[in-house]
């Protein structure tokens, strides 16, 4: 029997800000969500909406920044006097997107992003900072984003023309794939809650599936870690060339989003068409993302209920999704479902 799907989102996460009970001064938000992905930046704003932009960065000097356009995809940050541009124009400026280097290391920066007052205030006090990130094992991952928490001192910074004052009194690591186990058992994503169930988080940088018992502990042993679509891009970007004999080499950011886009098409002036070695490629990511997970999964099979595929690349899934009969689940808006699941994390 199938699930009965409850909406993961209506366009508003339940925010577990305005739950609380606010100071006199509204300076305090309880809890912030913060999922800095190697593609995407996404947070819950003090409204309680999803805000997402492009997860890069792009530092510049005085006389570029005073020429900046601001735009909705872009957060522009001055913080310790440097001066960062985060999100869609960051790409047009040439930064170095997030895929390339170390997301952890870049917290720092990135999470000034999701850093706002509540409407009418200059100044923020967050308790709880909840960051995901793929491995809270990690010893110097968790060191590098633990730097962001400054309690008692103030953090002065300014963000998109306003100064602000902020306090983090801890983050709080949570290991990628988690919040969207409980809020999908929550929702009623699996039709066998009592069963283990499995997450499938398909990133840029990584696709990360683990398997969860029924009270949310993660078997270790049946980890699965394998590319996400950046190695995917980089395998088309050299063939791509080769096929259009092109004297410079594609840029993987152009490739990825073609892929988001379904149209697998990059270039202005002039279209390159990629289909024909998208469909190859993938086809062969698909395959050996099967042969790893069964041989992983291969003892924990007959106790599985089902497996739900998010992240902004879920769909390169889908023909997995259909050959398991429904065992495979994408849900709707995959890209927002962890960032969604960790607002409603008790």
């Amino acid at each position: 029997m199938k699930a009965t799907h409850k909406q993961p989102w209506n366009g508003h996460a339940k925010n577990p800000v305005l739950a609380q009970s606010q100071p006199p001064a509204g300076e305090l938000r309880s809890t912030v969500v913060f999922d800095g992905g190697n593609r995407f930046v996404k947070w819950i704003d003090p409204t309680g909406k999803v805000q997402i932009i492009p997860s890069c960065v792009k530092e510049v000097g005085e006389y570029q920044w005073k020429r900046l356009k601001p735009d909705a995809q872009t957060v522009l940050v001055e913080v310790d006097g440097k001066r960062y541009v985060i999100g869609r124009l960051a790409q047009e400026l040439g930064g170095e997107p997030t895929f390339q280097k170390n997301k952890c290391e870049l917290a720092e920066i990135l999470v000034l992003a999701a850093v706002e007052p509540n409407s009418g205030h200059t100044q923020v006090c967050i308790d709880r900072l909840v960051l995901a990130m793929p491995n809270t094992l990690d010893f110097d991952d968790v060191a590098s984003v633990q730097r962001i928490a400054n309690h008692p001192q103030k953090t002065q910074f300014t963000r998109n023309g306003q100064e602000i004052a902020y306090t983090v009194t801890q983050v709080e690591p949570i290991d990628e794939t988690y919040p969207a186990f409980m809020y999908a058992k929550q929702q009623g994503y699996f039709s066998y809650p009592e069963a283990k169930n499995a997450v499938w988080d398909i990133g840029g940088g990584t696709a990360i599936a683990r398997i969860y018992t029924a009270n949310g502990t993660l078997i270790h042993d049946a980890e699965v870690i394998l590319p996400g679509t950046k190695q995917l891009a980089q395998e088309i970007a050299v063939e791509l060339k080769e096929a259009y004999s092109m004297d410079y080499s594609p840029s993987l950011i152009d490739i990825m989003d073609a892929i988001e886009r379904r149209d697998y098409r990059i270039g202005a002036a002039r279209e390159y068409d990629f289909w024909n070695i998208y469909d190859r490629y993938a086809s062969q990511w698909v395959e050996a993302a099967r042969a790893e997970i069964r041989s992983k999964w291969a003892n924990h099979l007959p106790q599985l209920g089902h497996v739900l595929v998010v992240g902004g690349s879920a769909d390169l899934a889908r023909p997995i999704c259909e050959s398991t009969g429904d065992r495979f689940r994408i849900p709707e808006q995959p890209q927002l479902f962890n960032i969604v699941a960790m607002a409603n994390l008790d």
